[in-house]
């Protein structure tokens, strides 16, 4: 059996190209976790490290239940590591790929939960920068966690902002905000984009814009308009398809401006026009396979 650090190492859950991760337990005693391991080769740079060390650091300054509790980062013989919660929960994108019918009977309650915890990363000062329903575990219960503090960063002060460059472009193209695009100081207003992108696609099964190529999806984000929700389902409401849309505005002030605002506006909106029901076999035993990234 392969050990990483004082760490066991016990089933893959998932090979990246960069990181894997793990089911571990402490030589010590035996309560699971997930561990992102870094191995030692040729992905073990210097820059790699410092990517894993920096999800640690965000990932601790969080306490909340709807958002990955993150233990212990090492580095070893056997290479570096980042000792998390073991959450067992597919992610809120394999709910989507098995149908939407498995998610819209509990959407209201999904997107609430997700937006607490992702406000919760804003209040404390950080950005998450890569909001995506790859990015949400979510189980039977509705229980969620926000995972992945890689690419997350400070949010900056009114001078800070000022003072700095462009900076390097990051972020999945298919919910990367305008500003993320043109390399522009950010602040919380473009992971509100970016979930509002995650929202069109948990009520139509895909983002609000799709392309051929990389540099047409940018451009559609730069200059397309994003279609309402009410032409892809016309059992959505008016009103939420207008709240979504306020979300995706090219101009960040433009937006909904935090997502305390988008949970106030959530109290009184209705999603559908006539509630989905549940399908027949969702039960446990029903859920997608789990990735555990």
């Amino acid at each position: 059996m392969q050990s990483v650090g004082p760490y066991r190492m016990f089933h893959l859950i998932r090979a990246g190209s960069t990181y894997e991760i793990w089911t571990v337990r402490p030589m010590v005693d035996n309560t699971p976790y997930a561990m992102k391991w870094l191995p030692p080769g040729d992905k073990y740079t210097r820059e790699s490290v410092v990517s894993l060390r920096h999800e640690y650091s965000v990932g601790k300054s969080f306490d909340h239940p709807d958002i990955i509790r993150v233990h212990e980062f090492g580095t070893s013989k056997d290479g570096a590591f980042l000792v998390m919660e073991l959450f067992r929960a597919p992610n809120l994108k394999q709910w989507i790929n098995q149908g939407l019918e498995t998610i819209h009977y509990r959407l209201r309650e999904v997107l609430i939960n997700t937006a607490t915890a992702l406000a919760h990363v804003h209040e404390r000062g950080w950005i998450h920068r890569d909001v995506k329903p790859d990015n949400f575990l979510l189980d039977q219960d509705n229980q969620i966690r926000l995972i992945d503090f890689n690419l997350s960063q400070r949010r900056q002060g009114a001078l800070n902002k000022l003072l700095s460059g462009r900076s390097k472009v990051q972020g999945t193209h298919s919910y990367i905000s305008p500003e993320q695009i043109r390399g522009q100081a950010i602040d919380h207003r473009a992971d509100i984009y970016s979930f509002g992108c995650m929202v069109h696609e948990c009520v139509n099964g895909k983002p609000p814009f799709t392309a051929t190529s990389a540099n047409e999806l940018l451009n559609k984000h730069l200059k397309s308009k994003p279609p309402l929700l009410t032409v892809g389902n016309k059992n959505i409401e008016p009103a939420f398809a207008e709240l979504v849309q306020a979300m995706l505005t090219k101009d960040a002030k433009d937006r909904i401006q935090s997502l305390d605002e988008f949970l106030r506006e959530m109290k009184t909106c209705r999603i559908f026009r006539i509630s989905p029901q549940p399908p027949p076999d969702q039960t446990e035993g029903g859920a997608p396979v789990a990735s555990g990234d």
